[in-house]
């Protein structure tokens, strides 16, 4: 954490947030120096590569992707170094259009206006691409992906490293509402871009954000796919936001705004705030719900252990008033600490097996996890019986296993959440 930032946590969030901050930066800060030594088995080999070059794709599978690269005042030497990136790709279908001349939209737009391909790839003019990076995106293409993102890392001009591998999450719109975690690597069908109204210049500095919500609100879940390889370098200098999130406030505010026209566009009532990070947000439902989950009453069923108590006494409500604004959610969970403030319950995720992991168990509730992602409501596998709102539809899937119950709503066709902004504790 540079000063840069640090002083400007501080004046936002005060001292002990900070403390805790500075923490999990050294977390982060060793997980650094581990994966910038092992990246080597993070790429691929040179037969790998050789493999691709050579592989024959069936007549009607080897879709034209148009990279669009928005240009202004680009350093000379990240300028070819991106160009380069492209040049050696192993997947040969592929135009690269730059656009220049006004606003980051306005560049945009002027490239996908030349765009030949069928699908568009946003590349930033200072980032590089691994040479395998188009491949895995032809190859989700052709499984009948519209959207394709993949995981991506940060380089560091100044020490020359590689920083902060990001290992994304398959889909999930309540993260995406909370940060654009999707990022780099983007790929998107043109004429769903097109249909969608492509990029819109009030919202510079978040454009993509935006423009990704609206295009996944047009899309069925299985035609978002996610390419489980870091294949996206994000530069990290003095001028780009990777090094100093508080240089673009105004990135932070149109961030904002375009989660704030989804409710609009969706009819969901709420107003949408900047958590103690930058770039990271959480929507507030209004108050419609509020007061009618109790237990026992017949919209919402609130499960406790006799042990745990909320923090906060609008926690309740607040869930409820999430749950009457979220129909397809059938169940929220509140995070669950000791009396140490330890974690016990945030949430599962499930293995290849089936099999549940715990999310974040015994890490201090204050740290926020890695790129924060352990303090924002999302999508999970499942939460625990112990600590959860249930609504109407799903009340008949309580169980006394908790992964029973998940797998009952599940079935039903609903989504499970967790809000780790819901603090209750086991006395």
């Amino acid at each position: 954490m540079n000063t840069k930032r640090l002083t400007d946590y501080l004046g936002r969030n005060g001292l002990k947030s900070t403390c805790y901050a500075v923490l999990q930066h050294i977390k982060d800060r060793a997980e650094d120096v581990r994966y910038d030594r092992a990246r080597a088995s993070y790429t691929a080999s040179g037969e790998e590569l050789d493999r691709q070059r050579s592989h024959v794709w069936d007549e009607g599978c080897r879709p034209l992707i148009s990279i669009l690269v928005p240009v202004y005042k680009p350093k000379n030497e990240y300028f070819r170094q991106m160009l380069r990136s492209v040049r050696a790709q192993t997947y040969g279908s592929y135009e690269l259009i730059l656009g220049y001349g006004g606003g980051i939209s306005e560049n945009t737009n002027a490239a996908l206006s030349e765009a030949k391909g069928d699908y568009i790839a946003l590349l930033d003019q200072d980032d590089m691409i691994e040479p395998d990076a188009l491949f895995y995106i032809a190859e989700e293409i052709n499984k009948g992906a519209r959207l394709i993102y993949t995981d991506e890392d940060k380089y560091d001009t100044g020490s020359g490293r590689y920083l902060r591998p990001f290992r994304k999450k398959g889909f999930d719109m309540e993260l995406l509402l909370s940060n654009n975690y999707i990022c780099h690597f983007l790929v998107i069908d043109r004429e769903l871009v097109l249909e969608a109204g492509g990029f819109r210049s009030e919202y510079d500095g978040a454009q993509d954000h935006d423009l990704i919500i609206r295009c996944a609100e047009r899309l069925d879940r299985n035609e978002i796919a996610h390419v489980d390889r870091i294949l996206y370098h994000w530069r990290i200098h003095d001028e780009s936001t990777a090094g100093d999130p508080a240089a673009k406030d105004y990135a932070h505010l149109a961030g904002k705004r375009a989660i704030e026209d989804h409710l609009k566009r969706c009819g969901m009532g709420g107003r949408v705030t900047e958590t103690a990070h930058r770039g990271f947000y959480r929507v507030v439902y209004d108050d419609r719900a509020r007061g009618s989950c109790v237990h026992g009453i017949k919209d919402y069923e609130m499960y406790l252990e006799p042990d745990i108590s909320p923090e906060k006494d609008r926690s309740i409500s607040d869930m409820a008033a999430y749950l009457a604004a979220n129909k397809d959610v059938g169940a929220i969970g509140g995070r669950v600490v000791d009396r140490m403030g330890h974690i016990i319950s945030s949430g599962y995720t499930e293995d290849t097996d089936g099999h549940l992991i715990p999310l974040y168990q015994g890490m201090n509730r204050n740290l926020s996890g890695k790129f924060h992602m352990a303090s924002l409501r999302q999508e999970v596998s499942a939460v625990s019986r112990h600590c959860v709102m249930l609504r109407k539809e799903t009340v008949d899937c309580m169980d006394t296993d908790t992964g029973r119950m998940c797998r009952k709503i599940k079935e039903k066709g609903y989504r499970i959440v967790i809000d780790p902004e819901h603090v209750f504790i086991r006395r």
